[in-house]
């Protein structure tokens, strides 16, 4: 089982719920386990094109990717990318 984290941006599709665990070898078997505790999530994780969003961040155990195809350990987490300029 995998610690699964979600930001609070998905609270309207997730109950929000922020914290689960769900069975994955990989970025986006964990991303199934999701939608199928969660139906309706991976939409928001990733786009029509198997990619995840680009507006999303994901974490496994510590280290960014944005490969689905990343094996996973004990924790995944998404978060909502933050972008900004010079002030």
């Amino acid at each position: 089982m995998v610690t699964v984290r979600l930001p609070a941006g998905l609270d309207p599709f997730t109950g929000a719920t922020r914290e689960l665990e769900v069975d994955g070898a990989d970025v986006a078997e964990v991303v199934a386990g999701l939608e199928r505790a969660l139906p309706g999530v991976a939409g928001h994780l990733v786009d029509g094109g198997g990619r995840l969003r680009a507006h999303l961040l994901c974490l496994v155990d510590g280290t960014a990717t944005r490969d689905l195809a990343t094996p996973v350990g004990d924790e995944v987490a998404f978060l909502t990318a933050v972008s900004g300029g010079a002030a």
